[in-house]
């Protein structure tokens, strides 16, 4: 048993690493009769080579050479570009560095220069990052407009009629909560209950983001020409809804067309734009503020322009999903969209066989259990039963490798709004106001100070999510957290410290602003990459959206509460006091459930990891919870107790070596354990 565990788990790792180049040739024959790529089969037989022996391309050996077919000039131009690049993400070259494409990079495929930079990515790849990045712009944007406008609408559409100050009581207080939590609640429901369906009833990710910023625009445009509080209410329900099904979908669509050793950025993309959008929002905010009691309906409609531009890109520009596409048995359709995501035949046949193998076992395996694995074939992705909505969201607590990925993703969400940074987010300009003892009356420039402060937390939020660029890719996910935790706990309890004494309003925006730039560095990225990469394809809309509805849940509540908080004796200082203890608990949450995805530690370069492909996390999730946790108790506390008596020393001494992959461990133990009850069992039995 444990024998067969073992090559199961490099069938993932390595699909075609046990076939020789005759059984190659025949899984490539089969896979591209069994999907109508017929006319491509010359480079997937090359690619199924490549797969099983990725040396012999460029081997001086004349036998493992042929032993993968001859290579046209741009074949070979792509496999050392690929190969120079995963060098260089070993070496810490970020892959926008000039020296990512310098020297050796000077001859092109069909659709890439070999130039530096972004602009000289694949057309498709390009238009598909840049939607992206605009649908994360409009997410932000939406929670800043809602931000600046609470100071002055609750007066303009008199709900508190002559009474001044910027927090809302008694009755009015509960309205202005619930109108303020309803984009947040319908965008949890609407995330978890529609967003899977749109995917499988609209035809795929790109439709349900035209459809999700139809809501937004029509939600922008009304929430700005609204007469009464229940007409602001219904908008914000529509723009819920929309920006629900947006969260769920746009971090998985970019996680499916990312290269794997650049995944972890390229999905980051949501947060560092999202923070652009809170910025954006925050400036718009400020630049119409002069409008005096109309100012509010523009901050609430400005959102539209950066909806419209999405539409347009979604539209007209961006391609479908590949995996998607692959889900669904257009194999043909994938095959070439993925060719032009890459800008190369080969890279995208090598991608393409290892992605179907990969799904394939992941499928049955999560399904059935580690030991069926070899009872996938070529035809099972496309012919085996796929699970209905219900289904899936059953499996999410059912299976248990999907259910490990379900609490590392849900916890992520979860600690996310534990950390208190939307207290910060959603309610700063009212914050600023009150601790420096402003007037909301929309006829002063008493709000400038406030919108002022909040355009720093907007700047702030935007540009301290730049290092993690580079950070979560090299360091890991896992790491960014329990790094950046701790100075979460530290500066929300002293801001919530300062807070107290209205005359320290500038010490208190310190703080705030070192809460923020950690944040932007740590929990603000990190979840919504985890939740976009942890499931399998046919679970990883619905498991996306399980966590996104925590994460907008906990949104919401915070939300409705806040106000009724901030107005009884707690005070503005007692939640943040609040929100302190609460990142000392989701410090402990993510120590507990949070594992890493980036890939396996490279235990002689402490900090250092490899990418893993989406598929290749099954071996991470397959290990049960109580075997993560006695991992962390035996190897990890450990492992950092004596580190840091190492940087205690006088560091004569070699560092500690990094403790080995979580999966690895537990495959070792395992095996060790059934070596023990084999042994027993044999110590038992009678002689002859």
């Amino acid at each position: 048993m444990a024998y067969q565990n073992h090559r199961h788990v490099g069938r993932i790792d390595q699909p075609f690493a046990d076939l020789d180049v005759r059984q190659a040739d025949a899984q490539a024959d089969a896979f591209v009769e069994a999907y109508g790529l017929q006319k491509w089969r010359t480079v997937f037989v090359k690619a199924a080579r490549i797969l099983r022996d990725p040396e012999a391309w460029r081997s001086i050996d004349s036998i493992k050479s042929r032993s993968v077919g001859e290579l046209t000039a741009f074949e070979a131009d792509d496999l050392e570009r690929e190969e120079i690049e995963i060098r260089d993400d070993k070496n810490g070259i970020a892959p926008w560095n000039v020296e990512f494409w310098s020297k050796r990079h000077t001859k092109s495929s069909s659709n890439m220069t070999g130039k530096s930079g972004f602009w000289h990515q694949p057309k498709e790849l390009r238009t598909t990052i840049i939607t992206l990045c605009v649908g994360a712009i409009v997410q932000g944007w939406n929670q800043t407009g809602s931000n600046g406008a609470n100071l002055t609408w609750p007066l303009d559409l008199e709900l508190i009629p002559g009474q001044f100050g910027c927090d809302p009581r008694g009755r009015a207080a509960w309205i202005f909560a619930i109108v303020n939590a309803a984009p947040w609640f319908s965008a949890a429901i609407f995330a978890l209950l529609l967003s899977d369906p749109a995917n499988e009833l609209l035809f795929g990710r790109r439709a349900a983001i035209i459809v999700s910023a139809v809501f937004v625009l029509g939600a922008s445009i009304g929430g700005g020409l609204v007469r009464t509080w229940q007409e602001l209410l219904a908008s914000r329900i529509l723009l819920g809804i929309g920006m629900g099904c947006k969260a769920s979908v746009v971090a998985v669509f970019a996680a499916e067309v990312a290269p794997a050793r650049i995944r972890g950025s390229l999905v980051m993309n949501w947060q560092l734009f999202d923070a652009l959008g809170i910025f954006l929002g925050f400036s718009a905010n400020l630049m119409v503020s002069p409008l005096g009691s109309s100012s509010w309906r523009w901050m609430t409609a400005s959102s539209a322009f950066p909806t419209i531009i999405l539409l347009a890109l979604a539209i007209l520009a961006c391609p479908e999903s590949p995996r998607f596409l692959m889900g669904k048995g257009h194999y043909v359709e994938a095959y070439e969209t993925l060719s032009r995501l890459r800008g190369s035949h080969i890279l995208a046949a090598k991608e393409f066989l290892y992605t179907h193998f990969q799904m394939n076992v992941e499928r049955t395996m999560s399904m059935s259990g580690a030991d069926t694995a070899d009872d996938a074939s070529i035809s099972h992705l496309a012919t085996a039963a796929r699970p209905n909505f219900f289904q899936k969201v059953w499996q999410l607590f059912t299976v248990p490798r999907i259910r490990n990925a379900t609490l590392t993703a849900v916890t992520c969400m979860v600690s996310q709004q534990l950390c208190g940074v939307n207290v910060i987010i959603f309610y700063s300009s009212t914050l600023f106001a009150t601790s420096s003892g402003a007037v909301c009356d929309p006829e002063t420039s008493s709000l400038m100070g406030p919108l002022l402060m909040s355009w720093g937390i907007g700047l702030i939020n935007f540009l301290f999510a730049l290092p993690a660029y580079w950070l979560i890719d090299q360091k890991g996910r896992r790491w960014l957290l329990m790094t950046t935790l701790p100075f979460l706990f530290l500066f929300m309890g002293a801001a919530a410290l300062s807070y107290a004494n209205g005359s320290h309003n500038a010490v208190f925006g310190v703080f705030a602003y070192l809460f923020m730039a950690v944040y932007s560095v740590g929990m603000g990225p990190v979840p919504f990459t985890i939740s976009a990469e942890v499931f399998p394809l046919d679970h990883r809309v619905a498991g996306m959206s399980f966590a996104v509805f925590t994460n907008l849940l906990g949104a919401g509540l915070l939300t409705l509460f806040v106000p009724a908080m901030t107005t009884s004796s707690l005070g503005h200082g007692g939640l943040l006091g609040i929100s302190t203890f609460l990142n000392f608990v989701a410090l402990v949450l993510v120590f507990c459930f949070v594992r890493e995805t980036v890939g396996a530690a490279d235990r002689d370069n402490p900090g250092s990891v490899t990418a893993l492909a989406l598929e290749e996390l099954y071996r991470i999730f397959n290990v049960p919870v109580g075997g993560f946790l006695k991992y962390q108790v035996m190897e990890v506390v450990p492992y950092w107790r004596m580190r840091l008596v190492w940087l205690s020393s006088k560091r004569n001494d070699p560092s500690p070596r990094q403790p080995q992959p979580v999966y690895r461990w537990w495959e070792a133990t395992r095996v060790t354990e059934m070596h023990h009850v084999a042994t027993a069992v044999d110590d038992s039995d009678p002689e002859e």
